[in-house]
């Protein structure tokens, strides 16, 4: 399946013009012809299918064959994240994550945050690419960097936390689920603060454990998910 992304398609969308940009990479990269069968997505679950019925470097257009909304997942996991210092660390983690399915991330500002300024659209541009690459329909939704305090007031679902501090905590796969959607928070290489750790369990956070090892911000972030996703979905590795 070729699948591109683009906002403006809808289910209605009876004839789809690419940009040059795209016309130019379908054409001089793809090398695409007339007749070819695309696909598009909205990132909100619509699967467009359409025939290239015009192919030049400088316009393409695709007409309309079939087009489905799929039913978003029932099972969602939001990832609550302090940024790493390195940009590439945290491109990478929202690469793997976008792969994963996972349906929203939050960049956390923390008392030890590395990085106290975010580049979203970066992170939704390597999204996008993740979503064509993996043939997928649902974009996560990522967004502004948020205070660990407007977090704590914004929190609307079961919620973990991974923190090293010598407390009892369960690991990620012994969690009980009880909901379709947790989220999980990350915090940065220096940990969450006493203090940060004291707020989110009076604020009913449940803290766990991603293990004996050590690990990187964007491992964390990418090994709890991978572990809620598999649990979410009655999966074993």
């Amino acid at each position: 399946m070729l699948l591109f992304y683009d906002t403006q398609i809808t289910s209605a969308t009876q004839e789809f013009t690419f940009d040059r940009a795209e016309s130019k990479h379908l054409t001089k990269v793809l090398r695409k012809e007339v007749g070819t069968e695309i696909t598009l997505t909205d990132g909100k679950g619509l699967q467009w299918t359409g025939k290239l019925s015009l192919v030049s470097p400088q316009k393409v257009c695709a007409e309309k064959i079939e087009a489905k909304q799929h039913i978003p997942p029932k099972k969602r996991i939001h990832l609550v994240i302090a940024p790493t210092k390195s940009n590439d660390r945290m491109e990478w983690m929202v690469e793997k994550l976008t792969e994963l399915g996972i349906s929203t991330i939050t960049p956390l500002l923390c008392h030890h945050s590395e990085r106290k300024v975010v580049k979203v659209e970066r992170f939704k541009k390597i999204a996008i690419a993740a979503l064509k690459q993996s043939q997928q329909f649902f974009l996560p939704e990522i967004l502004p960097l948020t205070s660990f305090q407007e977090q704590l007031e914004a929190l609307q679902c079961p919620a973990l936390i991974a923190h090293c501090a010598p407390t009892s905590k369960k690991t990620v796969s012994e969690y009980a689920l009880d909901s379709n959607e947790i989220s999980l928070w990350i915090g940065p290489e220096g940990d969450f603060s006493s203090e940060e750790i004291q707020a989110a369990t009076k604020a009913g956070l449940t803290p766990v454990s991603l293990g004996t090892q050590r690990f990187r911000t964007e491992t964390a972030g990418l090994l709890g998910c991978h572990s809620l996703y598999l649990k979410q979905n009655n999966l074993s590795v």
